[in-house]
């Protein structure tokens, strides 16, 4: 049973997947089972450990997995699922082209974010016997739409439903005065015989459960990693406003690279904990070279502790 779920979040460049392999490794090496995933399409997690890319799920060390997801896998089984629900679902409408709708869709607005989402899902359903999972993600832009897409659905699904009812509603008023037989054969006027509206109830408890673990504090933290660069400090603090318009909890600020900028555009120390107060802010220095997973493991030190 899963103990605790982290998302690592910020910026791209700023040190999230060194900063995932510091926790991943020395959660593994407390003895726990730990999966490490990336969802972020731009991968260097077998870099960071030292390994040879490969797809699929790979043990790195005692109870410690990771894989380099392929969203481009789970947006073909987001398209698939979608058609072979409509095909089902709508089945009585022969003329409707599903094949070209499934052409423009896969080029739409917000598929990107609905296919990580279901690869997010899959994730948590697949790994949930292990003790931690640790989540590598895309860069600012991404990640926030994919965090915001349960709460989005939540309020379409419930407009849906509504239309749904008065579809039903005057459905019912069809038969009380034509009969059944007016309707055709399968045709429901109950919500509770009713495919679609079944279907839009399956649909809406699933981002209900996304939604609800992601402002679980007990069972999701959320760490923001930042460099000391003005960008990344301004692009972090709408992070954190963002969090907080949606009620997801961020739980420690990973001030990365510490003295790797100088000058005029750098943001100390002082200026990061009084932004983001009352949350700890930890700086983890800037290291020349590539890093070991001893190296790793010793970034952890005086953070880590505080997320387990």
């Amino acid at each position: 049973m899963m103990k605790r779920l982290y998302f690592f979040l910020g910026k791209g460049g700023v040190g999230k997947t060194t900063s995932a392999a510091s926790l991943a490794l020395t959660l593994a090496r407390k003895g726990f089972s730990v999966f490490w995933a990336s969802i972020d399409p731009a991968h260097n997690l077998w870099d960071v450990l030292g390994m040879e890319e490969g797809s699929g799920v790979k043990r790195v060390e005692g109870g410690l997995w990771a894989q380099e997801v392929d969203l481009e896998v789970y947006l073909r089984r987001f398209l698939a699922e979608t058609s072979r629900k409509m095909r089902d679902l709508y089945r009585h409408l022969t003329i409707l082209n599903l094949e070209g709708m499934l052409d423009v869709l896969r080029y739409s607005p917000g598929m990107e974010e609905s296919a990580v989402l279901f690869a997010l899902q899959d994730l948590l359903e697949t790994h949930r016997d292990k003790d931690f999972l640790v989540i590598d993600t895309p860069p600012t832009g991404l990640t926030l739409k994919i965090f915001s897409l349960p709460f989005s659905i939540l309020m379409w699904i419930d407009q849906l439903k509504k239309w749904r009812e008065k579809i039903l509603e005057r459905r019912s008023v069809v038969v009380a005065i034509k009969g059944k037989e007016a309707l055709g054969k399968g045709v429901a006027i109950d919500s509770g015989e009713d495919r679609v509206y079944r279907e839009l109830e399956r649909q809406e408890e699933r981002a209900r459960y996304m939604a609800d673990l992601l402002r679980d504090g007990g069972r999701v933290a959320n760490v923001l990693v930042m460099n000391q660069d003005r960008l990344s400090f301004t692009e972090s603090c709408r992070i954190r406003s963002f969090l907080e318009r949606v009620s997801i909890p961020l739980h420690l600020i990973l001030l990365n690279k510490f003295g790797l900028v100088e000058g005029g555009e750098t943001v100390d120390e002082a200026r990061v904990a009084e932004a983001f107060s009352p949350l700890p802010v930890r700086t983890l220095p800037f290291v020349r070279g590539g890093l070991g997973r001893e190296d790793l493991v010793s970034l952890g030190r005086g953070w880590v502790e505080e997320l387990v």
